[in-house]
């Protein structure tokens, strides 16, 4: 899969693989090397109050951004303490370290999680993604 942005390694979520994987959040670490993330036309009006937002792409196609610095690797975002400093945090930042992958023809969607990032872990700490059962917790269906 390709990946992008701030994820590394990026796998499909299942009951049997993470079975036991918790999520938490602690800070925005992760993002601190990115100058611009993607935006939903759903997402423009409140991201337009804090952000400059442009659009860029190819021939193929073009996509509103929100623009975090002027310089390669530089988020102006986040403070000291890996905080957001903007009362609206994008969605591709709010729903890391989940993303979605589509098949070849797009009609398909598949949830999955970047591994690789420190605030998954195994130890039970932040929100589990399946229950005892091996079913979906709620945090998990609001990933969803």
């Amino acid at each position: 899969m390709k990946q992008m942005l701030f994820y590394e390694n990026v796998v499909p979520v299942s009951s049997q693989l993470h079975r036991d994987l918790c999520v938490e959040r602690a800070d925005f670490e992760f993002a601190s090397h990115v100058n611009s993330v993607p935006l939903t036309a759903i997402e423009m009006p409140l991201a337009a109050r804090e952000y400059t937002i442009v659009f860029a792409g190819n021939d193929e196609a073009v996509v509103p951004v929100v623009v975090l610095g002027v310089e390669n690797s530089q988020n102006l975002y986040l403070d000291e303490n890996k905080a957001w400093k903007a009362d609206y945090i994008p969605a591709f930042v709010r729903r890391y370290p989940f993303v979605f992958n589509q098949n070849q023809d797009a009609t398909q969607f598949t949830l999955c999680i970047d591994e690789s990032w420190a605030g998954c872990n195994r130890e039970g700490r932040g929100q589990r993604l399946f229950d005892e059962n091996g079913e979906q917790t709620q945090y998990l269906k609001t990933m969803l």
